[in-house]
């Protein structure tokens, strides 16, 4: 976190940042099934928060309310997060699954 601080020090206007997860299911027979969850947001110039790990304490999502990842309780982290976003869509597409429906790819 400290190199990435450091390599965006001096930048003017917005550092902004996106965090990807794929999320997938697999079979013994090779059948997948996938879903991918992202978040935008931007990197703060210094960590706020104790929550979380990795980069939490200098991520502010963007469709959050101000608050880095770290000064998030787990509850509302989730809700919004990459991670939470893609096992939610990988669940909605393993029950559309399972119904035998047949819609399309499923992102969040």
């Amino acid at each position: 976190m400290a190199k990435l601080i450091a390599a965006l020090a001096g930048t003017q206007g917005a550092r902004l940042a996106r965090f990807r997860t794929v999320a997938v299911a697999a079979w013994p027979d090779g059948h997948e099934v996938v879903a991918e969850g992202t978040v935008e947001g931007a990197i703060e110039r210094e960590p706020r928060g104790s929550g979380g790990f990795g980069y939490d304490s200098v991520f502010v999502p963007g469709d959050g309310d101000g608050r880095t990842f770290a000064e998030m309780t787990v509850e509302e982290k989730n809700h919004i997060s990459h991670r939470g976003r893609a096992f939610r869509a990988l669940e909605r597409r393993l029950v559309e699954q399972a119904s035998g429906s047949k819609s399309g790819g499923i992102r969040s």
